[in-house]
């Protein structure tokens, strides 16, 4: 029994390497083009990023006020970082329709869709690369997310499908096979929106 688990453990290796990832200790999963990881795990460096953050305040302090500073198109906002407990996940299945300008009472979303407040503790970043996010007690990050529910709705089906958008965040993290790296801020892809898209009929 023991060889065939060790068997099913080096063909996940040689197949699968987010799933290999997974078997050297990281807990994570993928959620369609997303890697993600809700949990530290035993491998997180706490000790490791609180230690950089007390011995430099001042870095820390002026790379965390440039990346809660709002993006171009007001997607972050300071409250997610400063409110967020780093424990409660928040989810919805609509969108407010108070959040678009203009948005009338009797309108409703073509897919249907879960928000989430979210702070991840691994992710991959644009390089493919897993990296630790800091997120500690004094310093954290949180994402808002939306994500697709089901394929098709009643108002999306036939040659139409709900279709998961994804956006790049810029987040604080560490390397923990490099501590000479500190902390730094990199790229990692998260669910934006859920969209409903129909083949076109157009030759």
């Amino acid at each position: 029994m023991r060889v065939l688990q060790l068997l099913l453990v080096v063909l996940l290796f040689l197949t699968l390497d987010v799933r290999a990832e997974i078997v050297k200790g990281y807990p994570c999963f993928r959620r369609l083009n997303q890697l993600y990881c809700p949990t530290p795990g035993n491998n997180y460096p706490k000790e490791r990023i609180d230690m950089f953050i007390d011995e430099n305040k001042s870095l820390i302090r002026r790379m965390f006020g440039q990346y809660a500073s709002p993006d171009e198109d007001g997607s972050l906002h300071r409250d997610h970082f400063e409110t967020y407990d780093g424990k409660t996940i928040h989810t919805r299945t609509e969108r407010s329709r108070s959040s678009f300008s203009g948005g009338s009472s009797n309108k409703v979303d073509a897919c249907e869709s879960a928000v989430e407040i979210v702070t991840p503790y691994w992710a991959s970043n644009s390089a493919g690369k897993i990296r630790a996010i800091v997120n500690t007690q004094h310093l954290q990050q949180a994402i808002q997310q939306e994500v697709c529910q089901s394929v098709q709705t009643k108002k999306c089906n036939n040659d139409c499908s709900c279709e998961q958008k994804y956006k790049w965040h810029r987040l604080l993290a560490y390397d923990p096979d490099d501590d000479c790296k500190g902390i730094f801020m990199d790229w990692f892809l998260f669910p934006s929106c859920c969209v409903c898209r129909c083949i076109s009929n157009i030759k």
